[in-house]
């Protein structure tokens, strides 16, 4: 099959649901053509991926209009200058092209979660977000979401399945550089094993950092509080987090993911107070590290791992207070927590797999079995 990817924004992937289009692009490029559209600001001309033909794609500038012309402007040509099979649309935001698309192609949508439920959008941007949900629900061949929960609020609220296929693990998300997380660790005073971490690739507040801080302050522990991630993203709200600090805790800029790996290794606790995910990466791959960790109890987490991290009520400072003060108590129970997630992470949520499921559903609507595209 010929296949074209919109919703992508650049590869080699940094984050989100490029990582994810990377990660089956990786794998199907060998069997199909595959065609990735990538924005020129960030994808220099010389660029390349194994098997995988890149179309760069110009953008308007701005942290509003780069995504949206990015997604419009290569549906426009991937309609007027392309044919392919099918076209995998990421991102429900993305699914404003749909329109265009549909025009000419079979397509697949998929949800990584709802971008308007974060805060780091403004009314009128939440509301153009949100109103892609119809075209995403509606126009799509067949719509699927990363996220279980996720895919029952759509079939509750619109009255249509939508197929969950999650994310996965692969060999490519487990290669951690020690030494390098060491070099670092040593560059901020911090020791192995003497620190609770915290990892964002946007610090925004949805990611719960304020609320980590505020449990933080009132914990009886030497250890340190590591907070690794661009807090850039919202200037207020990094003020806010600089107000919250005490001397124990220490900020990092992003760092590479084999750096970061090596980071959560090498942690006492991993902590992830999210109030928003859809099925986050960076909470897949510290579960695949074997971390200890505390998280939200938001649907989108604990049906990911269920019985294999400790959970707090979601967006409550004594409760997370609490169950950190728990977890700093008892560290082989959470040690043998996260031996169980790292187990649960390794049998359930295979790339391999999950590439299968989605190679399957490809055909299934490229041959019109709307039974099996539900």
């Amino acid at each position: 099959m010929k296949i074209a990817y919109i919703g992508a924004k650049a590869l080699p992937a940094e984050a989100g649901a490029d990582r994810v289009v990377e990660a089956i692009v990786r794998r199907i490029a060998g069997r199909h053509q595959v065609t990735v559209y990538c924005s020129s600001r960030l994808v220099p001309p010389e660029a390349t991926y194994p098997d995988v033909e890149l179309v760069r794609v110009g953008t308007l500038r701005g942290k509003h209009t780069h995504a949206t012309s990015l997604f419009l402007m290569a549906a426009v040509h991937a309609v007027a200058r392309r044919q392919f099979d099918l076209v995998h649309v990421h991102n429900v935001e993305a699914c404003l092209a749909l329109p265009l698309l549909k025009l000419k192609y079979k397509v697949v949508a998929t949800s990584h979660g709802q971008a308007y439920a974060r805060d780091k959008w403004g009314r009128l941007a939440k509301l153009l977000i949100r109103a892609a949900d119809w075209p995403y629900i509606r126009l799509a061949d067949c719509p699927t979401s990363v996220s279980g929960p996720l895919a029952e609020y759509y079939a509750r609220r619109y009255g249509r399945d939508v197929h969950y296929i999650p994310n996965g693990i692969g060999p490519e998300d487990a290669r951690v550089d020690l030494a390098a997380a060491e070099q670092l660790l040593r560059g901020l005073k911090l020791d192995p094993g003497r620190y609770i971490l915290f990892a964002a690739g946007r610090i925004i507040p949805t990611k719960g950092a304020s609320l980590l801080l505020r449990a933080y302050r009132d914990l009886a522990t030497d250890l340190n509080l590591l907070m690794v991630g661009d807090s850039a993203q919202v200037p207020a709200y990094q003020k806010r987090l600089r107000e919250l600090s005490d001397s124990r805790v220490v900020f990092a800029p992003p760092v590479d993911r084999t750096v970061l790996l090596g980071l959560v290794r090498l942690a006492h606790l991993f902590v992830f107070p999210s109030t928003v995910e859809a099925m986050s990466m960076m909470w897949l791959e510290a579960a695949s590290q074997g971390a200890p960790i505390v998280s939200s109890d938001i649907p989108e987490n604990t049906a990911v791992l269920p019985q294999a991290a400790l959970y707090f009520t979601s967006g409550d400072v004594t409760d997370l207070r609490d169950k950190l003060d728990w977890a700093l108590r008892h560290p082989a129970e959470m040690r043998a927590l996260g031996a169980k997630a790292a187990a649960s992470v390794a049998e359930s949520y295979r790339w391999d797999s999950v590439v299968g499921q989605y190679e399957r559903l490809y055909e299934a609507v490229v041959s019109n079995n709307h039974a099996a595209t539900l």
